[in-house]
């Protein structure tokens, strides 16, 4: 499979590379490294072999319960599956998130009524993003790719694509080129063949809502680019307050993959 943007995986959603983006100081992600997609429960035996041997190493998946059960993702048998919901769960429902974990940053409340700024201020999305980065700190072999990816591929998706790239460093108006691609993928296929894939009648409806429209507005994601600036001031100051890593954990995942 040859590295480019938009990738030809047959039976996945929304199947995208992050390598050759350049950052504000003239580095480039590297190719084979960071993945972003849709669900991946129609992946094909055939599909599975050409992400292994694409280098697929971590599978993040930040689906909710219902939807994972539903439609489990089907993977490489070498690839290390983690789930880490996004949005807050039941104390019943089980996940790879730790348990008992706290963060000390808190958020005020009332910032948590849009489903962004939920991802980017409650507690449990920050513990959720938090361990996504852990594993993206353990992926140190050159050509060992991490994939996130939710149900469509475009707001947990968009919005942990976001932080990964600020984290690196990635200009805001290319992150934003990225998210948007989505509204490029997606015109070229059958919304209603899309709809029979990701959404079903057991998934929260809030989720089942945002999973039925397949495209994105830039306003969701500046509201919340925004608003962390606003708070924090940068978005290293955010990973360091918010998400709890350290100048040097920074400096580590830009060295694991830029060039």
């Amino acid at each position: 499979m040859k590295p480019e943007r938009i990738l030809n995986v047959p039976g996945a959603v929304n199947f995208r590379e992050l390598g050759g983006y350049q950052t504000k100081f003239n580095q480039t992600i590297k190719w084979q490294k960071l993945l972003r997609s849709g669900e991946l429960s129609h992946l094909t035996p055939r599909t599975q072999a050409l992400l292994a041997d694409y280098g697929l190493k971590y599978d993040i998946d930040l689906r909710s319960p219902a939807e994972s059960s539903w439609s489990s993702d089907k993977i490489p048998a070498q690839t290390i599956y983690r789930f880490y919901p996004v949005y807050p769960i039941q104390d019943n429902e089980k996940s790879d998130l730790p348990q008992n974990k706290h963060l000390k940053y808190q958020a005020y409340e009332q910032s948590l009524y849009d489903p962004y700024l939920t991802m980017a201020f409650s507690e449990h999305s920050r513990i959720a993003f938090h361990q996504m980065f852990v594993d993206l700190l353990a992926n140190t072999n050159e050509k060992g790719s991490l994939l996130f990816h939710c149900a469509a591929g475009k707001d947990r998706t968009g919005m942990a694509g976001m932080l990964i790239l600020s984290a690196l460093q990635v200009p805001y108006q290319t992150i934003r080129e990225d998210y948007l691609l989505t509204n490029l993928v997606y015109s070229n296929q059958d919304p209603d063949e899309l709809r029979r894939q990701i959404t079903g009648k057991h998934v929260d409806k809030l989720i089942q809502k945002m999973n039925s429209v397949f495209s994105v507005t830039a306003s969701s994601l500046d509201h919340t680019h925004d608003l962390i600036l606003d708070r924090f001031g940068s978005f290293d100051h955010y990973f360091k307050e918010a998400l709890e890593f350290s100048d040097q954990d920074l400096a580590d995942l830009r060295q694991i993959y830029l060039e």
